[in-house]
């Protein structure tokens, strides 16, 4: 026996047994038996295959019930009292709608608002995007060219976005935020190594898909908010409770105030079939790419948050569970986008990422003394 064949048996004598986490899955390329594992953790994949969370769909598409006309009028009485979007918004909108739509023509525009341009320029400068250049931006055309149209224009509606809290739904509203906003995180993490066009508008859609949580919370009786929220955590199901208790859901109400609000007809439809990505095959879905990335994304959030943490969204909506995709469309979606669900580097990006989007929110997830 040679030299180097001794050195190598007594190196894999010496070498520890292995210890795989739950739910992990090693990745394509790694030797487990008898080597060193460098890279141990959860990875999706638990989440897309053996995730307990998986059941029968929670509220039929094919059945849905329609609005009674009482029902309507009132909502619609209560959407139009809400402030609308300021007159730059539109602007802004007219310009992104014009195929010719440069970083220039809207920044020139963005100018105009100091307070915009304050916002615009703290995110592109945020430790998110300053991963390619380390050098700061002052410009705001060259801000925009970083973030891309339509980051920008999810900064842009955040910052420009009417303030539907009060002193009884505040705490609620922020839930609302913090959960858009780690959606929006994920969903752009998803989207990145997927090969679709216009993979940021992913992270658009995501900011806005709960838009009708913030109608409800603004326009219902506190009376009625407290039957949703103990309907709801008493394990019925969001939508079915929303609509016996307020006669609409916060899907109605969410294309009701995107029309009141002039956002664009793709938000509109994101936030029709938002919900029903788990009954639909990608075939009959409006942006199915996107919709999938939003759909696991919720799975993915409400794992990480509910480890440790007793809320994903918190107050009237905390309860609420996304079911897993079917087995059929978790693997034309993994196929689609291109997701590294085996990868525990991958997923332990995502956690960091809402770890840190926690500490924006410290009302919700206090400091440890």
């Amino acid at each position: 026996m040679g030299w180097f064949t001794r050195i190598r048996l007594w190196l894999k004598k010496r070498s520890p047994k292995v210890t795989l986490a739950p739910g992990y899955v090693p990745p394509k390329g790694v030797v487990v038996a008898g080597q060193r594992v460098e890279e141990q953790g959860p990875t999706l994949q638990w989440l897309l295959e053996d995730n307990p969370l998986r059941s029968f769909p929670e509220y039929r598409v094919d059945q849905l019930p329609s609005i009674e006309q009482e029902v309507l009028e009132r909502l619609t009485s209560n959407i139009q009292e809400i402030p609308p979007m300021p007159e730059i918004w539109n602007e802004i909108q007219q310009i992104l709608q014009n195929q010719d739509a440069s970083a220039s023509k809207l920044g020139h525009c963005i100018e105009r608002d100091p307070v915009l341009t304050a916002h615009i320029l703290t995110a592109c400068n945020s430790a998110a995007f300053m991963a390619i250049s380390k050098n700061s931006v002052a410009n705001i055309p060259l801000a925009i060219a970083r973030l891309g149209l339509n980051e920008t224009r999810s900064i842009i509606f955040q910052s420009l976005a009417p303030d539907l809290s009060n002193e009884k739904n505040r705490h609620q509203v922020r839930h609302i935020w913090f959960h858009a906003q780690s959606i929006a995180i994920i969903s752009r993490m998803l989207a990145e190594p997927a090969q679709f066009e216009e993979r940021s508008e992913a992270s658009l859609y995501a900011m806005l898909h709960d838009i009708g949580k913030l109608v409800i919370l603004h326009v219902e009786p506190e009376q009625k908010l407290l039957q949703l929220e103990q309907a709801i955590d008493s394990g019925e199901a969001m939508l079915a409770a929303e609509y016996g208790i307020l006669g609409y859901t916060h899907i109605d109400a969410g294309m009701m105030l995107a029309l009141h609000w002039r956002l664009p007809r793709e938000v509109r439809q994101f936030i029709e079939q938002h919900h029903h990505a788990d009954q639909l095959g990608l075939d009959t879905i409006y942006e199915p790419e996107k919709m999938m990335v939003n759909h696991l994304a919720h799975l993915i959030a409400q794992h990480i948050l509910d480890d440790g943490e007793q809320h994903i969204e918190g107050g009237i909506w905390g309860a609420h569970k996304r079911h897993a995709l079917s087995a059929k469309n978790s693997r034309e979606a993994v196929e689609k986008l291109r997701i590294p669900v085996d990868s525990p580097i991958f997923y332990k990006q995502i956690k960091v990422a809402v770890d840190q989007l926690k500490l924006s929110f410290p009302d919700l997830f206090p400091p440890e003394p």
